[in-house]
């Protein structure tokens, strides 16, 4: 949506096609995620976010998920 945003949130889909969306945490500085996204071996996400619109250096932070997996 092009917004700031600092919350973390887990998409669950089933083979039935039901989902769920859950709220988890927050990352160390919001933004708008720009690509691409890296799962790196470790289970980390590499997300790449975009502030002040556009006119800065992309900003990269890592997410660990392992713990809600």
């Amino acid at each position: 949506m092009s917004k700031d945003s600092d919350a973390v949130y887990c998409f669950d889909c089933d083979e039935g096609g039901k989902y769920s969306v859950e709220a988890l945490d927050k990352i160390e500085k919001p933004g708008v995620i720009d690509y691409p996204v890296i799962n790196d071996s470790v289970g980390s996400l590499h997300l790449f976010l975009e502030n002040a619109n556009g006119t800065s250096p992309l900003t990269r932070s890592v997410y660990s998920f392992l713990e809600y997996s």
